[in-house]
């Protein structure tokens, strides 16, 4: 019996449905909320999902609350990232992909993204960490409704880039750390290089930990956003964690990262905030693959995708499941493990609706989330959503409906050619999650009928963009008429 089949038997039945946040929650009983983002996260990469390096901190979260081994991201980091904000696929708006150095990027300040939704429901907001966003002045985390925020506005493999022989400042921007409130410009603070991306996520923790201790017991609630800058490269590991492992810089930073997220949900103990605070924890984009193979490295290296194929930046499960938890005590049951879909997009409206704010998600534009309160307080046993388009880039890799997912291109790994198939490819990802088997062909065109139902989401979802046209990278984009 393999590990995802273990994990299903092992489901929690779930407990006695709960009522979802009614619109006339009064302010001091509105929850906190903590996001936290782990970068380049693979599904095996903790003790729950295989990891032979310990978690006992996230394990501990997973057991509080409902644990998904079917949460879907996207396939890189600013997707993701915009997935979280704004509840809409991203290429609608612009964020489709990494954006190299120099070329356009960032959400457009129309954009209405979950932290000015919350501030504009009362809440206090901060952002510490990685934003890869907006790196330009104007597309910042203080500019889309975070009240404060502290760390870097592009990616975290900007650390490596001074410490590259041929690097010129002349021609390239040096990268820095930012530094910003709402209502005025951020500024540059120092330089983020290697030496400060070994330190780096400490840093995160201590500013979490501080903003935890300054806020809660207040009048208000709070939402911090927590982007950790590990696993990403370059890799390096805080000094205190550097070979406890034995195995290497990818099995330290396992050490590290288990630590500095329990150091926070620790101190939500110690200031008696635990009970009224949502806490989400997902990874923003599996781990990637190496080019030239892992021959200079030592140990556990580049993230385990436990029983999933595929890496960064492939439309593959192993690119897009990441661990998974959320945990809002007497809320959300405890033990619930569940292989339900869930995807990225629907924590915006999800999360809105939880605090009974559900009434300040716009309606001026598409929304591609889909509200999963119901399905987290227990009161149905399946998720709402059925489906998950996979774009890379410009392009829609696959599309997931139900146990199968269809490839209309694919590539092997992270920097491996796209190849595009002269019928798609088609898996049960439930019964092959290595997608080894390809049913279209092996069973002599038996599975062309779920091009029906992915025909259709995919009509609607082409239709849909006629009406209201994608906003491009970088675009100023001031609305639909």
């Amino acid at each position: 019996m393999n590990l995802l089949n273990r994990q299903l038997l092992a489901a929690a039945v779930f407990a006695v449905p709960l009522v979802v946040a009614s619109p006339s929650l009064a302010q001091s009983d509105k929850p906190n909320i903590i996001y936290l983002l782990v970068d380049n996260w693979g599904w095996g990469d903790i003790g729950l999902q295989g990891s032979v390096v310990p978690t006992p901190e996230i394990d501990a979260l997973a057991a509080q609350g409902m644990r998904f081994l079917n949460f879907n991201i996207e396939n890189q980091c600013t997707p993701t990232r915009s997935a979280i904000h704004t509840g809409r696929l991203p290429i609608r708006s612009g964020t489709q992909k990494v954006a190299a150095p120099g070329e356009p990027d960032g959400l457009a300040p129309w954009e209405y993204t979950i932290a000015e939704l919350l501030s504009d429901a009362g809440y206090k907001t901060a952002l510490f960490g990685k934003w890869h966003i907006g790196s330009q002045v104007g597309r910042h985390p203080s500019d889309q409704g975070y009240d404060e925020w502290w760390g870097i506005n592009e990616g975290s493999n900007a650390a490596a880039y001074t410490s590259t022989a041929e690097f010129d400042p002349a021609v390239a921007a040096t990268p820095h750390f930012w530094e910003g409130k709402k209502g005025e410009p951020s500024y540059e603070t120092e330089l983020y290089d290697i030496a400060g991306k070994t330190t780096f996520d400490r840093r995160i923790t201590d500013r979490a930990v501080d903003y935890i201790q300054r806020n809660a017991g207040g009048d208000d609630p709070f939402y911090l956003y927590v982007g950790f800058t590990q696993f990403h490269p370059p890799w390096v590991v805080h000094p205190e964690f550097e070979g406890v492992s034995g195995a290497g810089y990818y099995s330290d930073i396992k050490y590290e990262v288990d630590h500095n997220i329990g150091r926070i949900l620790e101190t939500l103990e110690d200031v008696n905030a635990a009970e009224n605070t949502i806490v989400v924890l997902t990874g923003d984009n599996g781990p990637g693959t190496l080019p030239q193979g892992l021959g200079y490295a030592t140990g556990e290296v580049g993230g385990s995708t436990g029983p999933w194929r595929g890496a960064l930046s492939t439309g593959f499960e192993g690119g897009l499941r990441t661990p998974a938890m959320v945990r809002w005590p007497g809320a959300i049951p405890q033990g619930v493990v569940t292989n339900e879909i869930v995807s990225v997009l629907d924590i915006y409206p999800t999360l809105a609706t939880l605090v009974g704010e559900a009434s300040r998600i716009p309606t001026d534009r598409p929304i591609d989330g889909i509200d999963q309160s119901a399905f987290l307080l227990g009161d149905q046993e399946t998720s709402n959503r059925e489906h998950i388009i996979t774009f890379v880039g410009d392009d829609v890799f696959a599309v997931k409906w139900r146990d199968l997912k269809v490839h209309f291109y694919t590539a092997e790994a992270t920097f491996a050619e796209i190849k595009k198939h002269t019928f798609p490819h088609v898996y049960n990802v439930t019964e092959d999650p290595a997608e080894q088997f390809e049913l279209w062909g092996n069973e002599g065109f038996s599975h062309a009928w779920v091009m029906t139902p992915v025909t259709k989401i995919l009509t609607e979802l082409t239709t849909s963009m006629v009406t209201f046209p994608n906003i491009q990278p970088g675009q100023d984009f001031a609305g639909y008429e």
